[in-house]
């Protein structure tokens, strides 16, 4: 089982958690399933507590970071996660991997509340063991977001990049699952890059990539998939 870094995750458990979400709204639906799926609990009242803020009107991350269009972004993000903090959010988690580029230029007091996706997923790496294909956007993939983090260089050597062609339909993929595309149909596109590529898994590098694990896995851990969705998820339902 893959178990993120204390240091990094701060135990979740009893936090209000607010999601910034429609990035897009399906994947961000089903992480929001996913921390209630994962929890237990006897009486209703005691199970975690969220509050997210569904907002597609977002622009295309990819394409507004590949066209150095970052501001057309970031005051949308700041306001979301602003509002959650106001509504009682005491942590928060940005439901799309690309938007993280923008982390740094967060105010401190804002970026301290934000569990960030990329540093669990090098974190979920270094306890695993076997070799990863990354499954991410293109934005993702050109800005370098996993290779970024601190650790990247101990688990570099485990992990595997899809060529330019293949990433090509990697990043089609996921935005066929933003369009609700069935996960059932799209499967097979998985299993057979990960032979390509001779994965013993695969990175959920993507908030739509969490659709096709749920998908696969039905929502429980597995040493085929690293998913710091599921993770965090399970991180706010367990003590």
């Amino acid at each position: 089982m893959h178990v993120p870094d204390r240091a990094i995750m701060k135990s979740l458990r009893g936090e209000a958690l607010g999601v910034v979400g429609g990035l897009g709204p399906l994947a961000s639906a089903e992480f929001v399933r996913t921390v209630y799926r994962c929890a237990s609990w006897e009486r209703e009242q005691e199970a975690p507590r969220v509050l997210m803020d569904s907002n597609p009107a977002f622009p295309d991350r990819t394409s507004a970071f590949l066209a150095g269009e970052e501001d057309t972004v970031l005051p949308m993000l700041v306001e979301v996660l602003e509002g959650l903090v106001r509504l009682g959010a005491t942590r928060l988690l940005i439901c799309c991997m690309t938007a993280h580029h923008l982390l740094p230029r967060l105010s401190p007091e804002l970026r301290r509340k934000v569990v960030p996706v990329p540093e669990v997923v090098v974190a979920q790496l270094r306890r695993a063991t076997g070799r990863y294909l990354v499954l991410c956007t293109s934005g993702t993939r050109r800005l370098s977001l996993l290779e970024r983090q601190p650790g990247w260089a101990e688990v570099a050597d485990r992990v595997v990049f899809p060529d330019a062609a293949d990433q090509d339909l990697v990043h089609e993929l996921i935005y066929r699952l933003k369009r609700n595309a069935d996960p059932a149909v799209l499967a097979p596109l998985v299993s057979s890059l990960r032979a390509r590529y001779r994965a013993d898994g695969f990175v959920v590098g993507c908030s739509e990539i969490h659709l096709l694990a749920s998908h696969l896995y039905g929502g429980v851990e597995h040493p085929e998939c690293i998913d710091p969705f599921l993770a965090i998820a399970s991180s706010l339902a367990r003590p």
